[in-house]
């Protein structure tokens, strides 16, 4: 890697253009400041945490109140759970409200990249037949653009049922910005397909389920060991979903605007 210097880049600019002492100093302080952030922000999302995956866990199961969300990065689920639970919300412009026990994702393509489909909801039991009530209530808004830059919108909510399963697990920590995302999905995920594969051999369809908690600043990963053909609902396997897209215009790996969507996800600009 090739090293450029200040004075460097300064070379061929006249003197009395460049930047004084005290404002190189600035400069310098503030990068220095800034890459404090940045290291502090890895390490508190669990950047050199090991990835402890047992075989003792048990997926929840339930009903599971979901949207699609296609070709995306999977970094983009904790706006998507923001989503929700303003859909959820008994007051839009109340209080916050935490729905955290009850949000959860599968993500079913491309774990190793951690691009491609997943479903994004709630995992409930009968007792609250409420929260589904007030999601299937929602309607999808085919005008929304500008302000749904992964089309949340312009789908309705479906209903489908998982299992309650034997499941490999690891819980990571979690601090709900974008920095956790990244790390759950190149340090995570890849650890928890290796050890599924290793388990039980590399025939199987693996699919992983995730779920956080803002006060606990943890998540559960799991991926089920039997019956993970029904962690699908109903969709096609990745490859018969790759088939169907040949040809077509799919909205892939356009990073400028998968960051865009995911910068404003997270209130940036």
């Amino acid at each position: 890697m090739v090293g450029v210097s200040y004075h460097e880049l300064q070379a061929g600019v006249p003197s009395s253009a460049r930047h004084t002492a005290g404002q190189r100093k600035q400069f310098l302080v503030i990068c220095v400041i800034g890459a404090a952030f940045a290291a502090n922000a890895f390490i508190t999302a669990g950047l050199f945490e090991p990835v402890f995956v047992r075989n003792d866990g048990i997926y929840p199961g339930g009903e599971f109140v979901y949207k699609l969300i296609e070709d995306r990065d999977y970094a983009t689920t904790g706006g998507i759970w923001r989503k929700i639970s303003e859909d959820l919300k008994s007051d839009p412009l109340g209080v916050d409200e935490n729905f955290d026990d009850s949000l959860y994702s599968v993500y079913i393509d491309n774990l190793d990249s951690g691009f491609g489909r997943y479903f994004s909801g709630i995992l409930i039991d009968h007792s609250k037949d409420a929260m589904k009530n007030k999601l299937l209530a929602t309607k999808r808004d085919l005008e929304i653009v500008e302000d749904d830059p992964l089309g949340f919108r312009t789908s309705n909510y479906k209903i489908g049922d998982l299992p309650s399963v034997r499941a490999h697990v690891a819980t990571f920590p979690y601090t709900d910005g974008f920095v956790s995302a990244l790390l759950h999905n190149y340090k995570v995920f890849p650890a928890l397909l290796k050890h599924a594969k290793n388990f039980s051999g590399n025939g199987r369809k693996i699919v992983i389920s995730s779920t956080c908690d803002r006060e606990l600043k943890l998540c559960n990963h799991y991926v089920p060991m039997i019956e993970e053909e029904t962690f699908l609902l109903g969709e096609p396997d990745t490859d018969e979903y790759a088939k169907s897209k040949e040809g077509k215009d799919v909205d892939g790996f356009d990073f400028v605007k998968i960051l865009k969507g995911v910068k404003k996800l997270f209130g940036l600009k």
